[in-house]
């Protein structure tokens, strides 16, 4: 994953990012992430409700994919 596509996507969004460890991570839009060229900070809802903030290395990215937003 680089820099562009990642951007690319949220601006899509919203999307799910698994990392290589099996963490997933969904992100809702633009405004809830920045891309560098090696990290993105990620601002995720945890799974006790609250709002997290992790950085995510790109490299460790093993997919990315845009959520169904139709309901």
């Amino acid at each position: 994953m680089d820099r562009e596509e990642l951007t690319d996507l949220i601006r899509k969004g919203p999307i799910l990012v698994r990392m290589n460890d099996g963490h997933e991570y969904q992100i809702e839009g633009p405004e809830f992430a920045t891309v560098s060229d090696i990290s993105a900070a990620v601002l995720y809802r945890a799974s006790d409700g609250k709002f997290r903030h992790i950085h995510l290395p790109l490299v460790t990215m093993s997919g990315v994919e845009l959520l169904n937003t139709d309901a």
